[in-house]
């Protein structure tokens, strides 16, 4: 099956072999080409972190235990820290025997309300004493339930001198050490969120409307080893615009499973918008390696055509457009989609020159 391009090779064959090698010009040519523009806004970023907490202990007391150290990764639920709990350990033994003590009183009076009942039955105790053991039933039933309460309290406070982590991220800083002493309330560790990031960029308020969330982006990643951009989307807009810069926030999330990136780092982000209203989707584009520009402003393109004795170069006035990736918008009544036109080579190029095509792209 012939492809859309082999046409277009076997013109620039034809028009190579129809001249004499000796008295052409060598040149790399290619289509032009109809697409949709793809604007990209390139701009500077900064990696932050979404979340970042400072763990603080929720009663005082003395760190009997660090578990973990700056730098270290861990997982939501994963003890951190540990205080000194002997003092609150011996208040919930004693409490949880005091109720082990009521809750036998307890069975001991339902027990004598029991009988009470049956003897009053027959006449056998008198109705006075009957209420009397229902109500000393009702006081041990009362005393069991507020020492269950004391011990759960109590178990909780237990609990509370030890400190997990409430989400999976990387301990930052640490900020007390083995044996000393902390407030409730003081920050011992600094948690962070590195999976995933978020980039932060500021967007001018004249491309309002053509980013939303969900549009994709490339993240370059200043301090990144390989260079490689990173494939993305807009998390969300900020809707409110910053009246002295005259832009608006945007967030992008940025998976880093591997933990390479860190936040502070600065990124060069590259967003493609949506077409602009009233914009053609579909616009005539050519590498912008094509176009030559002059001091007074024009541009041209370097058009390779059959001529009378073969291939030849014709220069054809163009306006320039909106940048597609590495292909430009051009303007002109005489291009037409599939036109071949020089890329390379075309520098001292005079109109109607013979030359030899190589096809590239």
């Amino acid at each position: 099956m012939m492809t859309r391009a082999m046409p277009i090779l076997l013109t620039a064959a034809l028009l190579a072999a129809a001249y004499p090698a000796a008295a052409q010009t060598r040149v790399k040519v290619t289509a032009v080409v109809a697409a949709p523009v793809r604007q990209t806004l390139h701009l500077p970023g900064t990696l932050v972190s979404p979340q970042s907490s400072a763990l603080s202990a929720q009663v005082e007391g003395r760190v009997d235990a660090l578990l973990v150290e700056a730098g270290d990764r861990v997982e939501a639920g994963q003890p951190l820290l540990r205080l000194d709990d002997i003092v609150a350990r011996l208040e919930l033994e004693r409490l949880e025997h005091s109720l082990a003590e009521a809750e036998h009183l307890q069975r001991d009076a339902l027990r004598l309300a029991r009988e009470a009942e049956a003897l009053a039955g027959v006449q056998s105790v008198s109705q006075s004493r009957y209420r009397t053991q229902l109500a000393q039933a009702a006081i041990e039933e009362a005393k069991v339930r507020q020492l269950r309460a004391a011990v759960a309290i109590q178990r909780e406070q237990v609990a509370r001198h030890g400190l997990t982590a409430p989400f999976a991220g990387v301990v930052t800083e640490r900020r007390t050490e083995r044996g000393q002493w902390v407030g409730a309330g003081g920050s011992v560790l600094q948690l962070t969120v590195t999976d995933p990031l978020r980039v932060v960029v500021d967007v001018p308020e004249r491309q309002h409307g053509r980013i939303e969330a969900g549009t994709p982006v490339t993240v370059l990643v200043a301090d990144a080893a390989d260079g490689a951009g990173i494939g993305a989307a807009v998390e969300r807009v900020v809707p409110a615009a910053d009246p002295v810069s005259r832009s608006f926030r945007v967030h992008i999330a940025l998976p880093n499973p591997e933990g390479r990136l860190m936040p502070g780092m600065s990124a060069r982000v590259g967003v493609a918008l949506s077409p602009a209203p009233g914009m053609a989707e579909v616009a005539l584009q050519v590498p912008a390696d094509a176009v030559q520009r002059h001091p007074d402003g024009s541009a041209r393109v370097w058009v390779v055509q059959r001529g009378g004795d073969g291939a030849v170069a014709r220069p054809v006035a163009v306006r320039t457009g909106r940048h597609s990736g590495d292909h430009v918008e051009v303007l002109s009544s005489e291009l037409r989609p599939d036109d071949l036109v020089v890329v390379q080579g075309n520098e001292g190029l005079r109109p109607d020159q013979p030359v030899v095509p190589d096809m590239v792209g």
